[in-house]
């Protein structure tokens, strides 16, 4: 595992917290291309809080592809658009995140860029965020390619420090050689002091069974079935163990 901070330390972060009075954060799991791993992201972070039993609302807002809905299935559900009468769903978020006093994992659809913007811009969420004490941040997940990077690029010169991004190179992916070469995106990483962290890979036939028998990750450890057992269920377990450290190192997570 690999991480890559500029001065960003777990003490940085919570002497952030304690000046900006931080008491909750909504967690975006985002990538803008359908395909990169949100739900993979969102689920395992979900899962982060379930296990270190910190109080937590979970979110879907992939109404066309509800994969964090359909395997946990307490969370709630939003919706973003451009329509506004559509995107006033999205409201929910910052609803519930208010009125519980809980932290929040959401996962985003496959280009929302615009009407995520609009939904801020609309509703200034990010002042009624701060009057809240809470803080937006976005797990942006990527693939390695142009169009993923590109993506990442936008959203971080888009919102610059108003919501702080978490890079998160999805190790199914196995070719970073174009992220490593980007100059301008690592200056821009590097400039607004962005964690970057890896999603470790779970083997192909552990994945699809997980999705396939719509297990969540605690399920997962103890689920048998054809062709999954121990081995199996070790595998889950280590991938849990490198994700959580990795999502640690970031100091966005509570305790940490």
């Amino acid at each position: 595992m690999t991480v890559t901070k500029e001065k960003h330390s777990t003490q940085t972060n919570r002497k952030l917290e304690s000046e900006l009075g931080v008491n909750q954060r909504i967690h975006f799991a985002d990538g803008n291309k359908g395909g990169v791993g949100k739900s993979v992201l969102c689920r395992t972070l979900y899962q982060w809080f379930l296990d270190r039993k910190h109080p937590v609302i979970g979110i879907e807002a992939d109404v066309n592809s509800p994969d964090f809905k359909g395997i946990y299935g307490d969370v709630k559900v939003a919706q973003f658009s451009e329509d506004e009468t559509i995107g006033a769903r999205a409201n929910t978020i910052v609803n519930t995140v208010v009125d519980s006093q809980k932290n929040a994992v959401v996962n985003l659809p496959a280009t929302v860029y615009e009407a995520f913007r609009i939904w801020l811009r609309d509703y200034d969420i990010l002042t009624l965020a701060a009057d809240n004490h809470i803080e937006l941040v976005k797990w942006f997940v990527i693939t390695g390619e142009f169009d993923s990077l590109k993506s990442l690029e936008i959203s971080l010169k888009t919102f610059d420090r108003r919501i702080p991004h978490v890079v998160v190179k999805n190790l199914k992916y196995a070719d970073w050689s174009f992220f490593d070469e980007a100059d301008e995106l690592q200056a821009l990483i590097k400039a607004t002091q962005t964690p970057v962290i890896e999603l470790p890979k779970l083997p192909v036939r552990v994945a699809s069974t997980v999705l396939q028998q719509r297990l969540t990750y605690a399920n997962s450890q103890t689920y048998r079935g054809k062709g999954f057992g121990v081995v199996e269920q070790a595998a889950v377990k280590s991938y849990l163990r490198s994700a959580y450290a990795a999502f640690e190192s970031t100091g966005y997570l509570p305790g940490h």
